[in-house]
Order: structure tokens, then C-alpha cells, then sequence
């Protein structure tokens, strides 16, 4: 494809220039946002036109432009892009934007061919007013009500006792199981120092003479190969050698000696290895996403981040983790240090749990700390599914339809209707379709006493007959697309519908459904723009 570039020119502030990039190029992350400059940002409430630039390999025709993927009419001429509003004056394309904005064209040449570019995603700046708060408090609602909507409805745990396996996690929870399995470390010590577990070991030692015990062949090896050991006596037993008699002042004896080199004792010292190596990756994980988080909500006097109200609740909770994980690996280092100085042994590698031996299971002291080391075990490391869960929301209207997702499911059981499951349906899809299935449950199913409910979360209706997927018993009765350049391919036609929600409604003779759609804008710009 031929390499292009758009530069946009806002009123009264600085063009820049961003990249072009086709669309399977594009991340789905918000690393793009953290690491371009700051003056690399739209504003909401500016009128824009674009200036398109392309190698000479395309004779540009037409272009269509989609702003987070909703139509933007405009006019290009001669490499401009303009956005006509109803009088002279151009239209403010950025103002129901919010977060990040993401800008596609669809390039049409002289022969009818097209082309699709995408740019990087964009900070949105917007002026200080209530709908920051708005979306502050929807976030929130977003992050207290996400359980249901990451793990099938699996209780929040509170403490490590509370923790089932294959349950739900977050990182508060690894964090005060951490920090339990550090406490009875520290109140174990002193027995550890003083009556750990050992065993006798034989060990051959260069002693006097008098302190051996018995002669072994190992002592007389040695000394016959060490005559500057032997020393003149006065006594008839002894080694002869003419008239004088001779005995060692030193030789190789067999002494009992105690050993802290048991199994489980390789297993306390090495666990310890392990939490902090395990601490150590939490650490790191926890800083690398708080590095992917605006850190100053502030554009000038004026504007501010809005992207920064999306992310608040998560910088907070990776803020207060990190500060743990910090102390923790502190007090792991300091454990380390005291128990390799009292035990002296090589640790065992913990790759996986330690088997139950008669010391584990009968001796308290280890036993306590056995079941620390299962515990940690069944946990596993967390892996910052919540927050990643939350850092994926870089466009408003992802983060509006979680939002609505979490408050249809709290009005349906404020109606009666009970959850009895859910599930995450992963939906069929071609390679050259939009479509990309979620990242959370997307079907959930109520039940009162007479009637049952299923709620959809972004389905797909296919154009045959595919009820034994997902039991949506709706097909496509048309291929006429709605929008061309929509990122699909339709020179065939339209194949599915992805609308953001389906309520299916059941009872002993039919089933009804609704068709739902969210749109974070106002009830004039869903007319204008979204409807069709």
C-alpha cells in the first residue's frame, strides 16, 4: 500500500502530523498515547480540516473519514478534508469525543479501489466541567461492578482464607497473602534458628589422635601419607619403626556431625527464593502499568487530559500496590538473609508445590508454613486481568457500554430476576469482519418465576441460521451494508450485525427480543449521525 500521512490543523493552534497505518497495523493498547508528545492531541471544541498526503503510487478520488468508527461527512479537494457545518463555518468533528479518539479514512482512486489507514489513538482535550465528574463516577461504577463481568460471578475474596481455586483474584488479595506468609516466617524464626529439624551425617575430619574412635582404611591412608604427623612416643603400642615407636599427632577420624540439609528444610529456605522472586514480577508488572497511565490530567489552563478521569481508579489501586509490593520485597530480602544464615543449606527450586512428608504434616511450626506455601500455590501470580480490564477502555464509548452492561444487570435483579450463569461466548468470525469478541462475559442468563431472560453483550447475528452457537434465534435477512468502508469487506454485501446488546425473552410459548445500542453522545447527535 502506497505511505501516507495526515496533518491536522486546528483553529487557531499548531497543525501536526501523524501517521497513517492500515488497519490488521493498529494496537489496541494505550502505550501509543503515553509516548507521543504532548502537543499531539485533538481538541473537543475546535473546528479541523485535514491535509491528506500520499506517494504518488495512488491518485487519490475520494476520501471517507470515520472518527471512533461513526461516519464524519466531509469534502476532499486537492489533498484537503473539510468538514462543512450548516452556515460558513466548519463543524467541531472532536465533540462528542472523549478519552482517546482514533481517526479512519477509506481512500478511493481513480479506478475505484480503496484503501483503509487508521492513525494512532489521540488524547482528547476537553474544558474543566461536570462531565469530568460524570465520567469519573461511571468508572467507578465500571471498576466496583466488574467482577461479575471478568469471572462468572465468582465472590469477591476479602482475605487469603476466603480464596477458592480457580476463584477470583486481584492484586490486594496476593498482596495480604504475601504479606501472612512473611508474618509467620518472622514468628517461626527463633524455633528455626535454634530447633529446626536435622539429621546426623558421617563425616571423615582431620582431629588429634586421641579423639579417635575406631580405625577405619581411610585412617591408615592417611597416615601412611602423612609421616610429618607422626611423632615419638613413650609407650610399646604404637607404630614401630626400629627401636622407637611412633603415633600420629592428627589423622583422618569419622565424626557425627548435625545437618540442617533435610528436604523441608530446603523447602523453607526456598520458598522464601521464591516469593521474592514472585514479589519481584509483581513489582515490575505493577509499575509497567502505571507507566501506561496519564500521570498529570492537565493541558495548559484551560483544557485537561480526559482521558486521565478513565483511568483514576486504576492509578490509585496500582499506586497503593506498588507502595506494598515495595515493603514487601524488603522484608522477603531481610527473611532471606536470616534464614540462609541460621539453616546453611542449599535451597530446594520451587517450581512446583512440596510434597506432604511426615514432617510437614506433624511438626507445627512446619506445618504452618506448609500451608502458606499451598496456599500461594493455588493462588498462582496474579496476572492484572482487573486492571488491564480497565486499561482497555481507552475510547468513552467502550468504558459507556460497560457502564450500561453493569447497570442492565443490577436493574434485571432489581426486578426479580435471579443469575443463574453466565458465560463468554467466543462468536465465529471471518477473517476480513471488524468483529473482535470481548474481553469480558458477554451472555448472561436470569430467571424469575415466569419468564427467562438472556442478555447479550455485543452477539453477532449471522446472516444463516446460527442459533446452535449461542441460542440467538435471529438471522440477517439482508446483505446491504449500512456504511461502506466500515472495515469489513463488502464488496459481497453485509454479513452479521453486532449490535452492543440483545435481551432475549423467553416464557413456555415464544421468545421476544430487544435490540439495544449505546451511544455516549447527546440525543441530537444520535439522530444527525448514528441512527442510520
Amino acid at each position: 500500500m502506497a505511505t501516507c500521512s495526515l496533518t491536522l490543523q486546528p483553529y487557531g493552534k499548531p497543525s501536526f502530523s501523524v501517521r497513517l497505518s492500515e488497519n490488521d497495523e493498529r494496537k489496541s493498547t494505550i502505550e501509543q498515547i503515553i509516548t507521543k508528545s504532548p502537543d499531539i492531541c485533538v481538541f473537543s471544541d475546535l473546528t479541523y480540516e485535514f491535509a491528506l498526503s500520499c506517494d504518488e503510487t495512488i491518485a487519490i478520488q475520494d476520501v471517507t473519514v470515520y472518527i471512533n468508527d461513526v461516519h464524519e461527512p466531509s469534502v476532499y479537494n486537492n489533498g484537503r478534508i473539510m468538514f462543512p457545518g450548516g452556515g460558513p463555518s466548519y463543524r467541531r468533528i472532536f465533540m462528542d469525543c472523549y478519552g482517546v479518539v482514533e481517526i479512519s479514512l477509506v481512500i478511493s482512486d481513480a479506478d475505484g479501489k480503496e484503501y483503509q489507514y487508521t492513525t494512532e489513538y489521540l488524547p482528547v482535550l476537553v474544558r474543566r466541567g461536570e462531565l469530568n465528574n460524570a465520567v469519573k463516577a461511571m468508572v467507578n461504577y465500571v471498576y466496583a461492578n466488574q467482577e461479575l463481568l471478568l469471572l462468572n460471578g465468582e465472590p469477591k475474596a476479602k482475605s487469603p482464607a476466603n480464596l477458592k481455586e480457580n476463584g477470583y483474584q486481584n492484586l490486594s488479595t496476593q498482596i495480604i497473602l504475601a504479606e501472612e506468609i512473611a508474618a509467620v516466617y518472622e514468628s517461626s524464626f527463633g524455633y528455626f534458628k535454634a530447633n529446626s529439624r536435622f539429621k546426623i551425617d558421617k563425616i571423615l575430619k582431620v582431629d588429634r589422635f586421641e579423639y579417635l574412635q575406631h580405625v577405619t582404611p581411610a585412617t591408615v591412608q592417611f597416615i601412611v601419607t602423612h609421616p610429618e604427623e607422626l611423632r615419638r612416643i613413650n609407650s610399646h603400642s604404637g607404630i614401630r619403626i626400629g627401636n622407637s615407636v611412633y603415633q600420629p599427632e592428627k589423622t583422618l577420624s569419622m565424626h557425627n556431625e548435625r545437618s540442617c540439609d533435610i528436604y523441608e528444610n530446603r523447602v523453607i529456605l526456598g520458598f522464601i527464593r521464591k516469593m521474592i522472586d514472585s514479589v519481584d514480577e509483581l513489582y515490575e508488572h505493577c509499575r509497567s502499568s502505571l507507566e501506561q497511565i496519564p500521570g498529570n490530567e492537565n493541558y495548559g489552563d484551560e483544557y485537561i487530559y480526559s482521558s486521565f478521569f478513565m483511568f483514576t481508579e486504576t492509578k490509585r489501586m496500582l499506586e497503593n500496590g506498588l507502595a506494598c509490593l515495595t515493603k514487601l520485597r524488603t522484608k522477603f530480602a531481610h527473611l532471606w538473609t536470616m534464614y540462609n544464615g541460621a539453616l546453611r543449606i542449599k535451597p530446594e527450586i520451587m517450581v512446583n508445590e512440596p510434597r506432604p512428608s511426615h514432617v510437614f504434616l506433624s511438626v507445627p511450626q512446619y506445618n504452618r508454613i506448609f500451608v502458606q506455601i499451598h496456599k500461594w500455590f493455588q493462588f498462582g501470580i496474579y496476572d492484572f486481568t482487573k486492571e488491564n480490564f480497565m486499561l482497555s477502555f481507552i475510547k468513552i464509548s467502550s468504558l459507556y457500554e460497560g457502564y450500561l452492561l453493569a447497570k442492565m444487570i443490577a436493574y434485571f435483579q432489581s426486578r426479580g430476576y435471579v443469575l443463574e450463569s453466565t458465560r463468554k461466548c467466543a462468536y465465529p468470525t471471518r477473517r476480513n469482519w471488524k468483529y473482535k469478541n470481548t474481553n469480558c462475559v458477554n451472555t448472561l442468563f436470569f430467571k424469575n418465576e415466569r419468564h427467562q431472560l438472556t442478555l447479550y453483550y455485543q452477539p453477532v447475528i449471522y446472516d444463516t441460521d446460527e442459533s446452535g452457537i449461542n441460542g440467538i434465534g435471529l438471522i440477517r435477512n439482508n446483505s446491504i451494508p449500512a456504511l461502506t468502508g466500515d472495515g469489513d469487506d463488502n464488496r459481497s454485501g453485509g454479513h452479521y450485525y453486532s449490535p452492543d446488546y440483545l435481551i432475549k425473552m423467553e416464557d413456555d410459548s415464544s421468545a421476544r427480543y430487544l435490540i439495544l445500542d449505546a451511544k455516549f453522545s447527546d440525543l441530537a447527535c444520535v439522530r444527525r449521525h448514528h441512527v442510520k
